[in-house]
């Protein structure tokens, strides 16, 4: 298992400035700090709850859709911090039809997907 990778808002920040196609405007601060933070989530004793890259990278896809920190491009960022968290950790992704990503996005919108749904298909498209 990979080391776990810690970023902050800044590092989401980059990359929402590369992949929106413009500057959004961050509509939730507070959404945009779980958004950061939730891969780090640890346990009492120190021990990070997501252990998996997968887990931890499936943290922003989910919480990009949910809790809507940009006004406008959110899976798109989610995605995109997801894919990149995995590089990061070593363990690139590559989803096996172009539109998986759509389908699974539009599920956690309907929150028929949870966090552990989309650690599993992260895991499966490496």
């Amino acid at each position: 298992m990979s080391p776990a990778i810690r970023v902050d808002a800044g590092w989401i920040l980059e990359i929402q400035t590369r992949v929106s196609p413009v500057n959004t405007p961050i509509a939730d601060w507070g959404a945009l700090d779980t958004m950061a933070k939730r891969h780090m989530f640890e346990q009492p004793h120190g021990q990070l709850y997501y252990e998996a890259p997968a887990a931890r990278a499936a943290t922003f896809l989910h919480s990009a859709v949910l809790l809507r920190p940009f006004a406008d491009y959110n899976s798109v960022i989610g995605w995109a911090c997801a894919e990149r968290y995995m590089i990061a950790s070593g363990e690139p992704i590559r989803p096996p039809k172009p539109d998986e990503v759509h389908l699974l996005t539009g599920a956690i919108r309907a929150q028929e997907a949870t966090l552990r749904d989309i650690a599993r298909a992260i895991t499966g498209w490496q």
